[in-house]
């Protein structure tokens, strides 16, 4: 199970955090992948000038657009996967 991890902490939530959170739920369900990828969101991860931040299992990103969430999606989860 791969897990993609968004911080919600107030500067990550500023920075879209909210709308990443969105995307994900869509792209997820779209691939149909409820079974192998897990969303969750968590507060602080103490990055706060980096962008919204995300972990995907224990890797970190910086996003600062929906775009970008897209494009590691793709490169991370939809070539990784089995």
């Amino acid at each position: 199970m791969r897990v993609i991890t968004v911080c919600v902490g107030s500067a990550c939530h500023l920075k879209g955090s909210h709308d990443l959170i969105n995307y994900f739920k869509d792209a997820i369900k779209d691939a149909k992948l409820e079974n192998k990828v897990e969303l969750k969101g968590t507060f602080c991860m103490d990055m706060c000038t980096d962008g919204a931040n995300i972990l995907i299992d224990d890797e970190v990103f910086h996003l600062s657009s929906v775009d970008e969430a897209r494009a590691i999606f793709e490169r991370e989860i939809l070539q990784k996967l089995d």
